[in-house]
């Protein structure tokens, strides 16, 4: 189980990029609020449950009758322990109590954490549930999917910046002597499940990073055409503050 945690300035853990993109996603999802300041809107968790309930197709992991907005911070409190509790962990992930404080009380650069996280979770639980329908409608009778995802594997990405991974326990995949897989391929020239799953989600996350890079190269073009754009005004201004008509001597 992975458990986010806060740094001394959460905000120095983004770049502008995956800011930009968190944002861009945030925005296409409809929500019942307006979103004008992140870290104020998604204090209560009521925005959070609303995107959770939009971006899962899981049934019955989000209920928003049990989540109503709030001002005050013991009842922000109540909304973020139940979706801890109800929610996250069925996600592969949980808030420490200080990160649900700092989210509480709109500490700049928290909630985008949370958010960034919760979007990987989002992704890998989106995945788990299709590659079981298709499973299923496939007639395979194969090794029963566990109800949690497995946590992340890659925690080079600047999303896992600040989490905490649990090693304790490995995947959820029993664990298989190296010389019986060897021996498997030898025997059938298949490649085992349990090879063909890793290199899927090796394949995800490359996929991530890929999207994260090719994020910061839209960004770096944009502020380039920025500065072009600047320094085009601040040469035509000095063109124009220039004396005509001087005469030569």
């Amino acid at each position: 189980m992975e458990q986010v945690k806060t740094t001394g300035n959460d905000m120095d853990d983004f770049d502008d990029a995956e800011l930009e993109e968190l944002y861009s996603w945030i925005d296409g999802i409809p929500l019942s609020r307006p979103k004008r300041n992140i870290a104020r809107d998604f204090s209560d968790g009521v925005l959070v449950a609303e995107l959770v309930r939009h971006c899962c197709s899981q049934k019955g992991l989000v209920d928003l009758h049990n989540y109503t907005g709030a001002n005050s911070a013991n009842k922000k409190e109540e909304n973020w322990r139940l979706m801890n509790r109800k929610v996250f962990t069925k996600l592969g992930f949980e808030l420490g109590d200080d990160v649900m404080r700092d989210v509480i009380t709109a500490k700049p650069g928290v909630i985008e954490k949370v958010l960034m996280m919760l979007r990987t979770k989002l992704n890998r639980a989106e995945w788990e549930l299709k590659k079981q329908t298709q499973t299923k409608s496939k007639g395979g009778g194969g090794r029963k999917e566990s109800d949690k995802p497995e946590a992340d594997q890659y925690m080079g990405s600047p999303r896992g910046k600040g989490m905490k991974q649990d090693t304790t326990r490995g995947p959820d995949y029993p664990s298989i002597p190296k010389h019986k897989i060897i021996r498997s391929i030898a025997e059938s020239d298949a490649v085992p499940r349990i090879l063909f799953e890793e290199k899927e989600q090796e394949c995800l996350a490359k996929d991530e990073t890929i999207r994260i890079l090719e994020a910061k190269i839209h960004r770096m073009e944009h502020l380039i055409h920025l500065k072009d754009v600047r320094i085009d005004d601040l040469q035509n201004r000095l063109e124009t503050m220039r004396p005509t008509g001087v005469r030569r001597m």
